[in-house]
């Protein structure tokens, strides 16, 4: 060793080396990008989170009417547990590797300062945010390709998906800054995914505006709406989780001991973007909820229809895919009906729920009154006076069944929209066999509902609540009978006794009587169903 190396200070020898901390910080964030888009945990979030519905839709299973505007969110919380809890697992991992190989001494006579090295560790998910960006793209794409689909998604709200992954990621940082224990950032995950799920439970105090304020905004499953009647804030949430993004980057480089006034402005700008975007997710759209009030008062103002045979569709715009899906319902109901009776003509209208309605909400045989007739007044007041119902659902069986079912009741009865009540004798055995023979989903329907029901089987769309007609259990005994014989050998027969099937007063006996099926005894009176549609 020469004398001028032995007599140079200590301080000279581990001063850092001037350089380019820009130029190390993104090799570092390149190397630590690959090891993390690697990383067993990231591997295994992708797989789940594209793999059951990629091969849903390789087999078959897959929704075929897909609402683009509600798919392009509902897959959210699993993303933010998936894409987002490996981000932040997988980066804090990265972030504490110097702690858990004993490697943090070695450190401190490296060139890059701590606080450049924790850019790289953020940087990092930058790849793996653009994977998520990429995932939700693809899935949205083949799902818009649908010749089902309806509706158009948000770029905001599938713009979220790399957003979550961003702030959990810089989530993972900050805690292996804050505390070297490999254990919180799942504990951290998983306390994320439970207040998610409180913010659901209408006990939860502030329930309503605490969910807001998370990553992800889980709801409870909502009817579904035409694009210009939703009020989800989406653009103004991802502002929001942008601001949050960089508040977890700069606290992030702050607790590595990152000064300056560059970072005293990033932090004000993430928390003024946080805290206006923030507070104004949470103003309501009163403007949108006044024009959804009136979609669903006043239908026809908001749809366009289309003639098709003697069958007038009217749909919201969103919707009109829909339309030949409909009408192979329409078809299959009329296919046994004489042809004077099918030549008759009627419309198809589609109606919004209220969101206080649905399968879980009951209501009086007088709101479900009052809610025909004012059903019929606006079908009357639009020149469609005879007008079958349907709604923003449907590639379900119960979907299908339950329009087939309506459609059925009106083409035997001609009670127009908001039919409701119990139909009994020959007329509810007819019912059911028109709508279970219609189509093969319509029929799957029809057993799943009748599997699980219990007097009788509802007619009903569930988004609708309560409102629909019945047919009790015996009747039902009846037509799943006919059901189990080729709808081709029964329809000459149908045809020839129509005047007597459809009339109110034709008994179920009679329907044994020209069928020759087995039917029922009638069932004791006190437990017996009161006919009223």
């Amino acid at each position: 060793m020469s004398a001028a190396a032995l007599d140079t200070p200590p301080a000279a020898v581990t001063a850092p080396i001037p350089g380019a901390p820009g130029r190390a910080m993104l090799a570092v964030a390149r190397f630590e990008a690959a090891r993390l888009l690697r990383h067993p945990v990231v591997v295994a979030g992708v797989l789940l989170f594209i793999g059951p519905w990629a091969v849903g839709r390789l087999i078959g299973t897959g929704d075929r009417y897909p609402v683009l505007q509600d798919a392009d969110a509902s897959p959210q919380f699993v993303a933010m547990l998936l894409l987002g809890g490996a981000a932040m697992v997988g980066a804090n991992l990265a972030a504490l590797r110097a702690h858990r190989h004993r490697a943090d001494g070695l450190f401190g006579v490296l060139v890059l300062p701590e606080p450049w090295r924790t850019g790289g560790f953020l940087l990092a998910v930058l790849p793996l945010g653009l994977v998520a960006a990429a995932l939700a793209g693809l899935r949205i794409a083949v799902l818009a390709a649908s010749p089902g689909a309806a509706g158009r998604p948000s770029l905001w709200e599938l713009l979220l998906y790399p957003a979550i992954v961003l702030l959990l990621g810089a989530a993972g940082v900050v805690l292996a800054r804050l505390v070297r224990s490999t254990i919180l950032a799942p504990l951290a995950l998983l306390g994320l995914v439970v207040v998610s799920y409180a913010a659901l439970l209408p006990s939860t105090p502030g329930q309503s505006w605490l969910r807001w304020l998370l990553p992800v905004v889980t709801e409870p499953e909502p009817p579904h709406l035409p694009v210009d009647l939703m009020t989800r804030p989406a653009g103004r949430h991802l502002a929001y989780v942008c601001g949050l993004v960089i508040l977890a980057a700069v606290a992030a480089l702050a607790a590595s001991g990152a000064r300056g006034r560059r970072l005293t402005t990033a932090a004000a700008a993430g928390i003024s973007v946080a805290v206006l975007a923030g507070s104004a997710q949470l103003i309501p759209d009163d403007t949108t909820g006044a024009a959804r009030t009136a979609a669903r008062e006043h239908p026809a103002d908001f749809q366009t229809c289309r003639q098709v045979g003697a069958v007038t569709y009217c749909a919201f715009p969103d919707f009109a895919p829909w339309i030949g899906a409909w009408d192979e319902v329409v078809r299959g109901v009329l296919r046994p009906v004489p042809d004077d009776v099918a030549r008759q003509p009627f419309a198809v209208r589609q109606r919004i729920a209220d969101e206080r309605t649905g399968e879980d909400v009951s209501s009086t045989p007088e709101e479900r009154a009052t809610r025909a007739r004012e059903w019929r007044r606006a079908d009357a007041a639009a020149g469609t006076p005879r007008t079958v119902v349907v709604g923003t659902s449907w590639g379900d069986g119960r979907s299908e069944f339950a329009f087939a079912g309506t459609l059925a009741y009106e083409v035997v009865a001609r009670a127009g929209a908001g039919a409701d009540g119990v139909v009994c004798g020959a007329r509810a055995v007819l019912v059911a066999w028109l709508a279970g023979q219609s189509t093969s989903e319509a029929a799957a329907g029809l057993r799943e509902v009748d599997a699980a029901s219990w007097g009788g089987v509802g007619f009903g769309d569930p988004q609708f609540g309560a409102l629909g007609v019945t047919v009790p259990d015996r009747e039902m005994a009846v037509a799943r009978a006919l059901l189990r014989l080729p709808a081709s050998e029964l329809t000459p027969r149908v045809r020839a006794s129509w005047a007597e099937l459809s009339a109110a007063a034709t008994p179920t006996e009679r329907v044994g009587e020209i069928f020759g099926v087995a039917v029922p005894p009638p069932v004791p009176e006190p437990e017996r169903m009161v006919c009223g549609a």
